[in-house]
């Protein structure tokens, strides 16, 4: 019976030490995220109005669309993204037959956040309009480095999937392009991988489409 009152106030202080281990990591640095491709967030929203009476297909303009708060992203996304800006143009497209709604969103992240095939993703970038969209994720690292980790992860995920979809393996293998490597997806877009040309310690995984 002694022996029972004597462990009762240590497995009590152990509940208690455990209870503030898992308040201290609630309150700690989230886990990073480890992004795949094709699983962009969504950084704007259309705002709701007349619009809405067009049909499901019409393409709101710059008026009706505008950048995410924080709180509204993914739950997933909110603690890793610092900062979201929008840049929206109502244009007309090449051949000046069709207006063109064309939207720039850009987030920027937290450092050590977020991760695409373990290395570290810094910006998030998405272009689009009617007739294109290109999806960007931006690495903290130069291409050297990061171009052939994220070769081997599209090409093992592209190889994962024909088990799936009895794809070819040899569609599988990325081409060498002239600053970096390209992976058709149809006729009309692709996955690219290639270093930012506006700063060469940065690396760009690139998804995009166009008519």
């Amino acid at each position: 019976m002694e022996c029972r009152h004597l462990l009762a106030p240590a497995a009590a202080g152990l509940l208690l030490v455990a209870a503030a281990r898992v308040r201290a990591e609630d309150a700690g640095a989230p886990r990073v995220l480890h992004v795949a491709g094709g699983d962009f967030p969504a950084l704007v929203m259309v705002v709701p109005g007349e619009h809405a009476a067009y049909g499901l297909d019409a393409m709101p303009g710059c008026d009706r669309i505008r950048a995410r708060r924080i709180d509204e992203l993914a739950p997933g996304w909110r603690a890793r993204v610092a900062r979201v800006e929008l840049d929206c143009e109502d244009t007309l497209a090449d051949d000046e037959r069709e207006t063109l709604t064309a939207v720039s969103a850009r987030a920027e992240l937290h450092a050590d956040r977020v991760q695409f095939a373990g290395q570290p993703v810094t910006e998030v970038r998405l272009m689009d309009s009617q007739r294109w969209g290109d999806h960007q994720y931006v690495l903290a690292v130069p291409f050297a480095t990061a171009g052939p980790a994220i070769r081997r992860f599209v090409e093992d995920r592209c190889l994962a999937r024909t088990l799936a979809d009895e794809t070819p393996a040899a569609a599988c293998t990325m081409l060498q392009a002239d600053d970096g490597y390209y992976l058709p997806a149809g006729d009309a877009g692709g996955i690219w991988i290639h270093a930012d040309s506006e700063d060469a310690g940065r690396t760009l995984y690139v998804e995009a489409w166009a008519d």
